[in-house]
């Protein structure tokens, strides 16, 4: 599962305020879903200054940029939320995926780049991990309920 935001709304005021509502309204296990500039940074902050740090992508030349942290891993793009779906996710690592799902719905998809996200919508995501949410216990009708 992958979605992007639309250029005009992958600014860290939009993005920070969106994790917020997925984790309180919509169910989300973690806050960091969509990733903001000022989370980059400090990533790369803690790769150039962290002693710990500087072990990470030891044959990358310093300083390491959020940008090029962004450009180089899907996972850290910056305004992207992805997650396997197929194989090894967890039923807390999906309650993300079910709150981005109903986040699209409810917003009628107005905020995402629909042309590069793929994977996003309801039917696919059930498809993928209604099993793990029945092995965990899950209420599937109050799992999904918008």
């Amino acid at each position: 599962m992958t979605v992007v935001l639309k250029e005009e709304f992958k600014n860290d005021t939009f993005i920070r305020q969106l994790n917020e509502t997925l984790l309180k309204e919509y169910g989300a296990n973690t806050f960091a879903k969509f990733n903001p500039w000022y989370y980059l940074q400090e990533d790369a902050d803690y790769m150039n200054k962290d002693p710990e740090g500087k072990k990470q992508l030891p044959d990358w030349k310093r300083p390491i940029t959020a940008k090029r942290l962004s450009k180089n891993f899907f996972w850290l793009t910056n305004g992207v939320f992805t997650i396997k779906l197929s194989g090894g996710t967890t039923a807390d690592e999906g309650r993300d995926a079910v709150a981005v799902c109903k986040w699209i719905i409810k917003t009628d998809h107005g905020y995402i780049d629909t042309g590069h996200s793929n994977n996003y919508d309801q039917q696919t995501v059930a498809e993928y991990l209604n099993e793990v949410f029945k092995e965990e216990g899950y209420d599937l009708t109050q799992l999904w309920k918008i």
